[in-house]
This record gives structure tokens, sequence and C-alpha cells, in this order.
């Protein structure tokens, strides 16, 4: 699959900061300033974008004042990668006022995951643009690591700095927790995904990348907040899509908080087991409770980059830098 990495960051750098979807609410207000602070750590240069100091329902503003605000960060030369402030429910409703041909000619890295999971597909589909699946400012970079945690926030940085800021494949990355084999085998390929649901639902829409896109693709997804019989409806929706059909490989992240059934007689299964049942009629190779998602430290899955698995050894490897 063609995809376009951007240039590397460097010390000195500036940084775009956007609220492309949730706005920086007074409760995320001590949570984004550390964020910032660690960028600024880092050695990061920061400019806010107008959508910092906007709200506008559960958006920072208008679809339109959003892109907008985006697309100005893509303009500006000065500013070297852009950065979500957080996820939230918007996003999906900005990217018909985004500016393709212009963000195509000014390709930098978008950092962000969750809801940022539309704008990563759709720059993969309109620009071939590595998107940077990872921690955001507010709920990744910001998050306050308490004192037996430490080695987390530090996670954080070294991460951020070897996805971002080196040309190098980062290569094998150790796991932080216990991932699972959840059907034996090894993979290789390039990686897709994001959030299940924010995926799934921009299926048939011109946002989605193309059926030949999966070819060989390494399916990376979490979850968040959603009872299992919608994980199931998501997982389901993409079988009858025929992606499932040509990926090579399945990636499974947290999934955090699961709603139970409305109805109390329902008894449902273990997730595993859920998962694995619509998942039987194919072959690739499972491995699951990886470190990205909701509520965790996010290794950076940047879309479109190869990496492979190996289920016995619990090992993931990067195989070519995301950036360039």
């Amino acid at each position: 699959m063609k995809i376009i990495k951007p240039a590397k960051l460097c010390p000195g750098d500036t940084i775009g900061i956007v609220a492309s979807s949730l706005p920086v609410l007074p409760s995320f207000r001590e949570n984004y300033e550390r964020g910032k602070k660690v960028l600024s750590d880092l050695g990061f240069k920061i400019k806010e974008g107008k959508t910092i100091d906007m709200i506008r329902w559960w958006a920072a503003g208008t679809p339109q004042e959003v892109a907008d605000d985006i697309n100005s960060m893509f303009a500006d030369k000065s500013i070297k990668a852009i950065m979500a402030q957080t996820g939230g429910y918007s996003a999906s409703s900005v990217l018909e006022y985004l500016d393709y041909e212009l963000i195509s000619n000014n390709i930098k890295p978008y950092i962000g995951m969750s809801d940022v999971t539309n704008f990563h597909m759709a720059f993969l589909t309109k620009c071939n643009m590595v998107g940077f699946h990872m921690d955001d400012v507010t709920f990744g970079l910001g998050h306050a690591w308490g004192e037996d945690e430490e080695y987390l926030a530090e996670f954080n940085k070294n991460i951020f700095t070897r996805f971002l800021m080196q040309v190098e494949a980062p290569k094998v990355i150790n796991p932080l927790t216990e991932w699972e084999e959840w059907r034996k085998g090894s993979a290789s390929g390039h990686l897709m995904g994001g959030n299940l649901h924010l995926f799934a639902n921009l299926l048939g829409t011109e946002y989605f990348p193309s059926q030949e896109s999966f070819n060989g693709a390494i399916l990376f997804w979490e979850e968040v907040g959603q009872p299992l019989h919608n994980i199931a409806r998501f997982l389901t929706h993409l079988k009858y899509s025929g992606i499932l059909e040509n990926v090579s490989g399945m990636l499974i992240g947290k999934i955090t908080y699961i709603k139970p059934a409305r109805e109390k007689e329902v008894v449902e299964p273990e997730v595993k087991e859920m998962i694995l049942d619509i998942l039987k009629d194919y072959k690739f190779p499972i491995m699951a409770n990886l470190d990205f998602g909701h509520f965790t430290v996010n290794i950076p899955m940047p879309i479109g980059v190869k990496v492979s698995f190996d289920t016995s050894k619990k090992e993931l490897k990067f195989l070519e830098g995301a950036v360039i």
C-alpha cells in the first residue's frame, strides 16, 4: 500500500495542538497543562490552535471551525506536527470540511487516538498519509501517573521520541502488561485500524480506505464504553464488508468499561469467547490485551507502517520507521 511518511521531529520544532473533538473542559485543564509541559520538557515549542479556547456542545466549535483550525495547522510551515488535545465524539462531522489537497502538500504527523481514528482514516484515504495512533496531550502525556507508576510516564516520553524523532525502525516493543495469545501464529504486514466502533462507522464512506488497502494488513483495534453486543455488531460489520478476508493478522488492545446488557436475564459470554466465535471462519493469528487503547499507555500504532508479531513469543516488532 502506498503511504507517505512525514519528516521526523527535531528538538526545537513546534507542535500544534488542536481540540479536534472534545473541548478543553475545566475538568481537563490540569491534565492538559501537564501534557503541554511534557512536550516542552522534551524540547518542543507549542502553538495552540483557536479551538483550544472554544466550546460548542460536545465539540470545541462547529465542524467548519474545527476544520479551519486543523487546515491552518497544516498550512503553517513553522508547525512540524499536530496533536489532538484528546478524543471525543464529533470528529466524523469535521471530515467534509478539511482541505485534503492542502494537507497532501503539507504532510506532517497527526497524533491522537480514539475519536481521532476518523482523521487517521480520512488522511490515509485522501492523502496516503501515515496516521499516528498514539497518546494525545490531555489523557496521554498529561495523565497523572502515581508514584508507583512513574516508569510509565518515562515510557511515554521515550516511545514518543522513538517513533517521531528517529527514522530507524523501532523494532521490538516490550509488553508493559500481560499480552495474550488468542490464536496461535505469526504474521507481518502494514498496520490498519483504530478504535473499533469509529473505524467500523466509516465503512462505506469516501473517508474509508479501499478493500485493496487491507490486503495483507495487520488489523488492530481497541474499544471502550460499549456493551458486548455492540462489539459483536462492529466485528460482524467488518466481516460482512469483506475486510477480514484480506488481513493477515489481528492485534487487539485494551477493551475497557464494557457496559452490561439492559436485559438482566441475558447471560453474556466472556469477551474472548465472543470474539473468537465471530472470527472462527478465519485462520489469521490473534494477539490480545496489547498496550494501546483507553486508560493505558499507548504503544504507537502508526497506520500504514509494517510490523510483525509472534503470538508464542508475545512479541510485536516494527519493521520500519514511521518518519523520514
